[in-house]
């Protein structure tokens, strides 16, 4: 009787061990719930808060289209940088650039103009020498540049024909280790210069505060009212480099607080009166005024962090509408 009732014991014994494994395991994965269900709440608020930062853009804009007197300026209320919004268990930041303030590389997928090719057949269209003239300021080698711009091009044109000396079509693409053909479209993101054939990655991280993609736009034009000194290289660029960096950056720490009211008084500075051989092509491609703007925002809600990046394009009475979305950021 002895030897059962200890049997029976440890079988009593047995059975709560096993009882207490299945409730704390029970409990454990019933937390794990809880706690998933809370961070995609948090993270699916995070996403409407970043939304929301997209109408918090629209008002900005729209307000300064309507005060300003056919230009944008860094003056604006849109130009405010980092600007914070407190709400409840979190917050949304963001700042707003100009797309008119970089060079647009769907921009390099225009051909030679009938004005040009009487002019000289066999030069390079005008944004490609844009483009290299900016590259040039920025020390970065003749070889380089041309190659560049000619890839560029052949990634965003729409046919299969190499570009230049330097041109890259599917044949160059598909021979590669991980083979890949050119889109033949305009980008959709700067990002894609990435995938261009010559692009290392350190010459795309130095070229970052310089280009952009603008969705469906084949246009590079420059706002000089927004381009800021560290962006010198570009106004040099646009004017194929017959300034040096230093009057560039001269020209641009004394413009106007509130930008040059034209491009009629943007051409009158002193440092521009000598550039009599500039082309009327080449002056068309400034501006004082921009229609597309890109917006960076992110959203914190409690732990949860949602990054957000979206192109807007100004259409008639000034309203603003979202081209393209960026979820998570891209460098």
């Amino acid at each position: 009787m002895k030897r059962q009732r200890g049997v029976a014991l440890l079988t009593v014994l047995l059975v709560l061990v096993v009882i207490t494994t299945i409730g704390t395991a029970m409990t454990q994965r019933s937390q794990i719930s809880i706690r998933r269900t809370v961070n995609l709440n948090q993270f699916d608020q995070a996403y409407w808060y970043a939304l929301s930062s997209e109408a918090l853009a629209k008002r900005a804009l729209k307000q300064d289209f309507e005060d300003a007197d056919g230009t944008v300026h860094l003056q604006q209320y849109w130009a405010t940088a980092s600007v914070v919004y407190p709400l409840d268990h979190g917050q949304i930041a963001g700042t707003i650039d100009d797309l008119r303030s970089c060079f647009n590389l769907n921009g390099l997928s225009q051909d030679l103009t009938d004005e040009e090719k009487k002019t000289d057949p066999y030069q390079k269209p005008l944004a490609a020498r844009q483009f290299m003239a900016m590259l040039d300021a920025l020390d970065v080698d003749s070889y380089t540049s041309e190659l560049l711009a000619d890839r560029i091009k052949d990634f965003v044109d729409g046919d299969s024909d190499p570009s230049g000396s330097f041109g890259a079509e599917d044949p160059e693409y598909s021979a590669r280790e991980y083979p890949y053909r050119t889109p033949n479209q305009p980008m959709a993101h700067h990002s894609e210069l990435r995938a261009v054939l010559g692009t290392s990655p350190e010459l795309y991280q130095f070229l970052t505060d310089y280009v952009c993609a603008i969705p469906g736009e084949d246009r590079q034009v420059l706002n000089v009212n927004t381009v800021t000194e560290d962006q010198a290289a570009l106004l040099v660029g646009m004017l194929e480099g017959k300034i040096s960096l230093s009057e560039a950056e001269s020209l641009i720490s004394n413009r106007p607080g509130d930008g040059w009211e034209s491009t009629e008084k943007f051409w009158e500075e002193r440092s521009l009166q000598r550039l009599t051989d500039l082309s009327a092509q080449a002056k068309a491609t400034m501006s004082v005024d921009s229609s597309y703007f890109r917006l960076t925002a992110g959203a914190q809600v409690d732990n949860a962090v949602f990054r957000l990046e979206s192109i807007l394009r100004r259409g008639g009475d000034n309203n603003l509408t979202v081209l393209t979305r960026q979820y998570g950021g891209q460098q």
